[in-house]
């Protein structure tokens, strides 16, 4: 009975790790996309050909992921992708209004390996929206330990837009920061 106690901190002492182990563990970044995610898209580049000014610079909504089990790799190919998911976001208030597409508001992504970056900022997420249309937005970023951020570009027959984005794991609505509308 006595050794018990002498064994319960021989255990925690080992089990913890060294000091460095502990600090790269206490810091990198849970990739886990599962779950809501509250999203701001800011348009930097609108569409070149585009008719008309879009009506927002910035808009704010809500991506949601749940894991992709039967991913077969690492693109941003629906079976390929290691996430699935749909948000909800008024694309068109950026000129992105997918013309002529009536489908399902659907989000693909996947985890880029840190050591093959996707650009030089080093990406580690690829968030394809749309993934089967005409027009899709694709999402690279980088997976903070707050959040993730990064830019996005969308290319049509309109030329190519793009910007900047960020999400936040999703907060209660009551808690929630001012809305998007108040930034366009």
């Amino acid at each position: 009975m006595r050794c018990a106690p002498i064994l319960a901190l021989a255990i925690a002492a080992c089990g913890a790790g060294s000091p460095e182990t502990r600090f790269a563990l206490e810091t990198q970044p849970a990739k886990n996309l599962v779950g809501a995610w509250d999203a701001t898209l800011s348009l930097v580049r609108p569409y070149q050909l585009e008719l008309h000014e879009p009506a927002a610079k910035r808009i704010c909504g809500t991506i949601a992921f749940v894991a992709n089990h039967h991913a077969r790799g690492g693109s941003s190919q629906t079976g390929d992708s290691t996430h699935l998911g749909v948000y909800d976001m008024d694309l068109a208030l950026l000129g992105l209004d997918w013309l002529g597409d009536d489908g399902f508001p659907e989000a693909v992504a996947t985890f880029v390996d840190d050591g093959a970056p996707v650009n030089a900022v080093g990406d580690s997420v690829a968030i394809v929206l749309n993934p089967g249309t005409q027009e899709r937005i694709v999402l690279l970023g980088r997976y903070g330990i707050e959040d993730i951020r990064g830019g996005w570009t969308a290319q049509s027959s309109r030329g190519t837009a793009g910007g900047s984005f960020s999400m936040t794991p999703h907060v209660d609505a009551r808690n929630q920061s001012p809305s998007c509308s108040e930034f366009h």
